[in-house]
């Protein structure tokens, strides 16, 4: 049988005095939530500078975009050829 003096000592070793420990784990959840929260406002604010260079990349593209697609008839048309409009169009896309 255990005297009440092991039994006691080997409960308070056995608990490991949780008191502290407990704190030290709720700050450091807290410590790892403020790191999460500014790891997030990096990575969204890396994501929206890339996607705001693609928009500009775009806005700079967007002349060969604002033709018909197709040009196929204009050469298929030899008077369309012949008045020259097809050759401008090659020389100076942006006007018709």
């Amino acid at each position: 049988m255990s005297s009440p003096a092991r039994s006691t000592v080997s409960a308070a070793s056995a608990g490991g005095g949780t008191a502290i420990p407990a704190a030290d784990d709720v700050a450091d959840s807290i410590d790892a939530f403020y790191r999460m929260d500014e790891a997030m406002t990096e990575l969204r604010s890396d994501v929206m500078e890339a996607l705001q260079k693609e928009v500009r990349s775009l806005d700079d593209n967007n002349w060969m975009f604002a033709a018909p697609r197709s040009r196929i008839n204009l050469v298929s048309k030899p008077e369309v050829m012949a008045r020259g409009k097809f050759r401008s169009w090659i020389r100076h896309p942006r006007r018709q």
